[in-house]
């Protein structure tokens, strides 16, 4: 493969026969939509589709000292987790900044699946060899596996019926399953809002997985691309990294005060005592949601002001098809986050009016 070139997932020829859209994203070839981005986004939430998520990172911490490594690297507690287990936290610079956000999954004492966004893998494998102390192994599994999510309530019917025991398994908790001679990895997670379940087989599980797929597609059960993928995260309020997230965007200022454990016993997680510092002080600027009184979406980096005071700026925008209402996501002066609070939002040569609401704009019911 040449240094320019693009990866494929162990679903390319699939996406190609499916008719996808496909495009560059964090150095794959990815389906943008297999057709239309409106009816992938409304399937999602009215019955189900899968995405092909293999672009993912997936990274096996094991040995004696992975939960301390673990500890060292992410926000969250992982000497609590129970096996079977999956958390979302955050791998953080000394000035807490963020390196990822990530999925923690516990398989057994001595054994852990790391989830983390494909366009930052390098970073996050560099960052836990940076602070493995103690000699845990860490290793890349990405290039051997195919990676799905089915979200919505006709596919996790669909799942369930295939397997009974997945009814069972709650929210953020993971497990493998026996599909003919292959073992994959469930996970009852996703980014969608909806939901669902996410699958990691071996690549040599390929054939199988597809066969699952194309029965999931005769029960109504869509492919879907990346595009709706972003338009059903934000409905979510679920952060994208490079939008909400960054080096210079900490999770306390975006809103994650959920998934950073101040109380880390020392040495702590990387970046521990900044954030701590944040959450005592307060933070000059936070992450809010908008609703906006305009036809068309607001793009990242489109200013947000009360008439001429330059107030923060939109990190994510759409047209909720859901919602039918343009919303974002925007990272504000503190003083002006209170809901109600009314502001401006530049689209394009014009200024729309916007009000300060409560997220995620979509729960499901």
């Amino acid at each position: 493969m040449s240094e320019n070139a693009l990866n494929r997932t162990p679903l390319y020829a699939r996406h190609v026969q499916q008719g996808a859209k496909l495009v560059p994203f964090a150095g794959w070839e990815m389906p943008l939509h297999f057709g239309s981005i409106l009816e992938e986004h409304h399937a999602t939430r009215t019955s189900g589709s899968i995405f092909d998520v293999s672009h993912m990172g997936r990274l096996s911490i094991t040995g004696p000292s992975a939960e301390n490594l673990l500890e060292r690297v992410v926000t969250r507690k992982i000497a609590g987790m129970k096996d079977g287990q999956a958390r979302y936290g955050l791998a953080c610079q000394e000035d807490g900044g963020t390196i990822d956000d990530l999925i923690v999954n516990r398989m057994g004492p001595e054994d852990f699946l790391v989830v983390c966004n494909g366009a930052n893998r390098e970073a996050v494998v560099k960052h836990l060899r940076g602070h493995n102390k103690h000699g845990a192994g860490i290793s890349d599994d990405t290039m051997g596996s195919t990676m799905v999510a089915v979200q919505g309530p006709t596919a996790v019917q669909r799942m369930t019926a295939r397997w009974p025991h997945l009814a069972e398994m709650k929210r953020y908790r993971c497990g493998l399953i026996e599909h003919g001679e292959h073992v994959l990895f469930v996970a009852r997670t996703g980014y969608t809002g909806e939901d669902g379940f996410e699958i990691i087989a071996p690549s040599t599980a390929t054939e199988s997985i597809i066969e699952v797929l194309d029965d999931l597609n005769e029960h109504n059960v869509v492919d879907a691309g990346l595009g709706a993928r972003d338009s059903l995260r934000l409905e979510a309020a679920m952060p994208l990294y490079g939008h909400e997230l960054s080096e210079t965007k900490d999770p306390i200022s975006a809103g994650l005060r959920f998934a950073v454990t101040l109380e880390k016993d020392a040495p702590g997680f990387v970046g521990q005592k900044a954030l701590r510092q944040k959450a005592e002080q307060g933070v000059p600027t936070t992450l809010v949601g908008l609703n906006i009184d305009a036809p068309r979406a607001a793009r990242q980096s489109a200013v947000v002001k009360h008439q001429d005071e330059v107030l923060g700026h939109v990190t994510s925008g759409v047209v909720s098809p859901t919602l039918q209402q343009s919303i974002a996501m925007a990272m504000v002066d503190t003083t002006w986050s209170s809901e109600g609070t009314k502001l401006q939002v530049e689209i394009g040569r014009s200024v729309a009016e916007s009000t300060v609401v409560p997220m995620p704009f979509y729960k499901r019911p």
